[in-house]
């Protein structure tokens, strides 16, 4: 099993990530072209392209260069990141507006109104309303549980005073 530390060690660097990326988009994706696109020395591209390969994201097949199954996963789960960055200052205020809101009585419904009012992208509102719905259903479930102690003892209270 590859480590997680490797696969993003791998894309970690602006030129190891650019690389990446280009392999990706560009479908002649040779080593002259791909030097050549990202003005990298040999040095630079043998040797970042070595840390791609040695981690399983690329492979080469016939002298080019293609993305593994696995590069393909990193490569999506990397553009959700750089849509997360770009949404930054958004999700900063989402932040602040539920840490506002824990303490009152705001519904999960219009914790999820926030989150449709602030950010654009579905794929951010699915994975932050996803997660507060399971925050609320947790906290729900705590409360439950709490509840069904405080009866369970408030039961066994009665029970001794009658004795």
């Amino acid at each position: 099993m590859i480590p997680v530390s490797d696969v993003i060690s791998a894309v970690s660097s602006e030129e190891r990530l650019s690389l990446f990326k280009a392999i990706a988009s560009l479908e002649n994706s040779d080593s002259s072209i791909l030097r050549k696109e990202l003005s990298l020395t040999r040095k630079q591209f043998y040797s970042s392209m070595k840390k791609l390969v040695d981690s399983h994201l690329v492979k080469r097949t016939s002298g080019k260069y293609h993305l593994t199954s696995l590069g393909k996963i990193i490569f999506n789960m990397q553009t959700k990141v750089e849509i997360a960055l770009k949404n930054h200052w958004k999700l900063k205020a989402l932040d602040s507006i539920i840490k506002f809101t824990d303490n009152k009585d705001v519904t999960a419904q219009e914790r999820q109104m926030i989150v449709d009012k602030l950010i654009d992208n579905n794929e951010i509102k699915a994975i932050l309303i996803s997660n507060n719905i399971c925050e609320s259903q947790c906290y729900a479930s705590s409360e439950q549980k709490q509840q069904e102690e405080q009866q369970r003892h408030s039961h066994q209270l009665k029970e001794l005073l009658m004795h």
